[in-house]
């Protein structure tokens, strides 16, 4: 039971390690990267940064009471409890690892001018109506997608009807 979540948690925290090595994400790693990073730390509220590591905490958390679950047979309420009371403390204490590691790929691919520019530019009233504007209109073009994937669907089913119902298929 304890195996299965440990070797999890491990897994994850070893691939987050990984990446952050392979990338060469080390302290000194490259002329500028600590300003950089300096720079990104300004702009992790414009990043959503905390947000995103909560996030993915929070789906840490629901892939290791499966796991839990899995490798215990337990039910889902004391796996729950074993997660929450044993493992997540040290995810929750040892979050800013996370963030630090989520900072990276923005320390890694933007120059200083280039980070500089997008605090300006996310500073200014149009950045700003972007921050605002980008989930709404992402939330609009997923609901546009499904809806073109229903009518397309529909359509496709229409067309092979014959087809389908010849392979047993019934819609």
């Amino acid at each position: 039971m304890m195996r299965a979540a440990a070797w999890l948690a491990s897994l994850v925290a070893a691939a987050l390690a990984g990446a952050a090595l392979a990338q060469g994400t080390r302290p000194g790693a490259a002329p500028g990267i600590d300003e950089n990073r300096r720079e990104v730390r300004q702009m992790m509220e414009v990043f959503d940064i905390i947000r995103h590591a909560e996030g993915m905490l929070g789906t840490m958390r629901s892939e290791m009471i499966r796991a839990t679950m899995r490798a215990s047979e337990m039910p889902e309420p004391v796996a729950t409890a074993v997660v929450d009371e044993i493992l997540m403390p040290n995810f929750r204490a040892r979050s800013g690892e996370l963030v630090a590691e989520m900072m990276e790929p923005y320390v890694l691919n933007f120059t200083i001018s280039d980070l500089k520019a997008l605090r300006a530019f996310f500073g200014s009233p149009l950045g700003q109506k972007w921050l605002r504007t980008i989930p709404v209109a992402r939330t609009q073009g997923e609901q546009a997608g499904l809806a073109w994937g229903q009518r397309v669907f529909q359509d496709s089913v229409d067309r092979h009807a014959d087809e389908l119902r010849a392979r047993g298929l019934k819609f």
